[in-house]
């Protein structure tokens, strides 16, 4: 298909002589929903996974979903402007103007009241950047006051058309109604209101038992997805889907199934990060660890040995092991992005195999003419 720019506003204000397709990501759900798919949406925390994502979606023209959430903008390189600067000039590097995309705010949290107006401020500059959808997550708070945020918080963002998710239940709570879990009575009230309130969200984000981050020890993934199924029929009467974070060290077979349980959107982003650092990984992409949860280092992946080393030490010195290593992107980016072509093509080619096993998994291979036909349509 010949490119045409059903690029939203703010892209093209940004990007105004880029032809790289980042588009509203209403679009790539909407084709989802339609096709019995699922969007993979892609936490990127460091440079170095991001080519072979885009090659892959290249290749089998499957829609990604490029993510970054609020409390990554704290850990990694990134600002809102130089996320989305990184991600287009990859995909103009490498050639992509066929397959759609889009960038998605992630997790744009408030855990009070008081933090609405900084909020405000960091969802106006993603919109700036060229954001095309975006998260609001007020789960850490009490109900009524999640949706009174969630709606102020919207109201940009539904003004603009572009796409909405929003989140009722924190991921991986333990407090609160069994185990924390969203329940299909209060997912009903929430989506309701929101939309009473003139805010009509794409994507509920809710707590099923999935976490953020690796599993350690003796935990165990344990998304529920016939609670996930109740939830999402009692959202049915406004054509509202689900959005299932926390993938990483779930099976394909299983994600593969989420289809089945309207989710149409999946977020990984861990995994990447095992990709780029070269960590032993079980099938399900989960990373091996030590009991003092450390991890073991493949010397035939990822990044150097030596640079592991050194990030690990400082890892100890700092008390940042476990889920905390993380906070490494930011503090050695600049050696990351240093690396030598060797390891930069094997984490390129890592990356591409475990992105088209997650497009096969998630039945998005070849959506991309989905997703023009529905840009198509939301512009005539």
């Amino acid at each position: 298909m010949a490119w045409k720019d059903y690029r939203p506003e703010n892209v093209k204000k940004r990007f105004p002589h880029s032809i790289v397709p980042l588009v509203n990501g209403k679009a790539l759900i909407r084709a989802a929903k339609k096709h019995k798919s699922m969007i993979m949406a892609t936490n990127i925390r460091c440079r170095l996974p991001v080519e072979g994502i885009v090659r892959a979606s290249m290749a089998t023209q499957a829609p990604v979903m490029y993510e970054i959430a609020k409390s990554e903008l704290t850990y990694t390189e990134f600002t809102p402007a130089s996320f989305v600067d990184f991600i287009i000039k990859e995909n103009e590097r490498l050639g992509n103007t066929q397959v759609p995309f889009a960038i998605h705010g992630d997790h744009i949290t408030v855990k009070k009241m008081e933090d609405v107006d900084s909020v405000r401020a960091l969802i106006a500059a993603e919109m700036e950047a060229g954001y095309t959808s975006f998260a609001i997550d007020a789960s850490h708070m009490e109900n009524e006051k999640n949706l009174e945020a969630t709606t102020e918080l919207a109201r940009p963002i539904i003004e603009a058309g572009l796409s909405l998710e929003v989140e009722l239940g924190e991921i991986g709570a333990k407090s609160g109604s069994a185990e924390g879990f969203t329940r299909p009575d209060e997912a009903e009230w929430f989506i309701g209101n929101l939309v009473k309130n003139g805010v009509h969200p794409d994507l509920l984000a809710i707590n099923n038992g999935s976490i953020h981050g690796t599993y350690f020890g003796t935990t165990q993934e344990g998304i529920q997805l016939d609670l996930t199924l109740e939830i999402w029929k009692a959202i049915q009467p406004w054509n509202v889907d689900i959005a299932q974070h926390g993938i990483t060290g779930t099976s394909l077979e299983k994600i593969t199934s989420f289809i089945n349980y309207g989710i149409r959107k999946g977020n990984v982003g861990t995994l990447w990060q095992n990709v780029s650092f070269g960590l032993a990984m079980n099938q399900n992409g989960n990373a091996i660890t030590t009991p003092e949860k450390g991890y073991v280092k493949r010397p035939y992946r990822g990044i150097p040995d030596e640079l592991w080393q050194e990030m690990w030490a400082w890892a100890v010195e700092t008390g940042n092991i476990g889920g905390n290593i993380k906070k490494a992107n930011q503090v050695f980016a600049p050696k990351l992005n240093a690396i030598a072509p060797e390891y930069k093509e094997r984490i390129t080619a890592h990356a591409y195999e475990e992105a088209v096993r997650l497009f096969e998994a998630t039945h998005s291979i070849g959506l991309a003419e989905a997703v023009w036909k529905e840009l198509e349509a939301m512009a005539s």
